[in-house]
């Protein structure tokens, strides 16, 4: 659905993105992840044709952005955190000013949407809470029934319910249709219900990209007790850093404790531990969450590895 090669872009002497090579299979939904500035608005602008990059090729249906017809950009849905919608007109009066625009409008889908969303047609929309106003505007995106849906923090300052209902909608609207999600989210907890693949984007770059089964098995917390606290081959006797295999995301230790963010196969991952670590008593291993991901692999691209102890 989406392959981008080669994709650089520059504002002035700022790279937003850097040789970015990305491919979204059709039908999925993939998350995109990484820090502020990580160049996440940049690349859906470009995908949405908002902006021209500098460098490398765009393929969206399978044609350079810059060819897309009108037919082909009215099957592309648009949502992004701050959009402006018209304060003076009602939700009705929105949706009747929308639905000209795009061919495959569906009415019907729109009145389930909006049933879904609790949404009142005769509201003004500039009397919506922030959270209505993107079930508004995610309301106008879906009842086109895009091919493909960019979503840039859609969940931003909502509370827990309104963001259930917005994953829940999108997720029954994408799997009923087939259609394609790309959303970049801080939001960690609704990408890891919404997403079946994931990428990590930082400073420009693309870290990894792997759908969500493979992220599991190969990004996981393990939990480790030893018989005593003495010198292991990623600290000295006095508890400083010495370097850890370079899977090791990041370390945490109190006492006879020890918690690890590793990035391997799982397969292997116990006998690793044991090979680093003398005098294991118990390993216990989970999948990571995206947090625990998220947190752990950020600083390690700016050459920081997360090592703390306490007593």
């Amino acid at each position: 659905m989406i392959e981008a090669t080669g994709l650089t872009h520059r504002y002035g002497s700022l790279t937003a993105l850097t040789d970015l090579d990305l491919s979204v299979p059709e039908g999925s939904v993939y998350a995109l992840i990484g820090p502020n500035g990580a160049g996440k608005t940049t690349l859906l602008q470009i995908l949405r044709g908002l902006r021209h990059p500098s460098l490398g090729e765009v393929l969206v249906f399978g044609k350079p952005v810059g060819e897309l017809t009108a037919a082909d950009r009215a099957a592309i849905g648009y949502v992004a955190e701050g959009m402006r919608l018209p304060g003076w007109m009602t939700v009705g009066q929105l949706e009747a000013y929308v639905g000209p625009l795009y061919p495959a409008w569906d009415n019907t889908l729109a009145d389930e949407l909006r049933a879904r969303f609790r949404l009142d047609p005769a509201r003004r929309i500039g009397a919506l809470s922030k959270g209505e106003r993107m079930k508004a505007a995610l309301l106008c995106a879906l009842a086109p029934r895009p091919r493909l849906l960019l979503m840039d923090e859609p969940f931003s300052g909502m509370d827990a319910l309104v963001k259930d209902e917005l994953v829940r909608g999108v997720l029954e609207s994408a799997g009923v249709e087939g259609w394609t999600v790309l959303v970049c989210s801080h939001d960690l907890g609704e990408l890891e219900m919404l997403a079946d693949h994931l990428g990590f984007l930082d400073r420009g770059r693309l870290l990894f990209s792997e759908p969500m089964d493979v992220v599991r098995e190969t990004f996981c917390r393990v939990e480790v007790v030893t018989g005593g606290t003495g010198e292991t081959a990623g600290t000295d006797a006095a508890g400083t850093s010495t370097g850890w295999p370079a899977g090791w995301l990041s370390v945490e230790r109190s006492g006879q404790r020890m918690s690890i963010l590793v990035r391997d196969d799982a397969t292997t991952i116990e006998s690793s531990i044991r090979s680093v670590i003398p005098g294991v008593t118990r390993v216990e291993i989970r999948p990571a969450t995206l947090r625990e991901i998220f947190v752990a692999l950020a600083p390690r691209q700016a050459g920081v590895i997360r090592t703390w102890e306490t007593a």
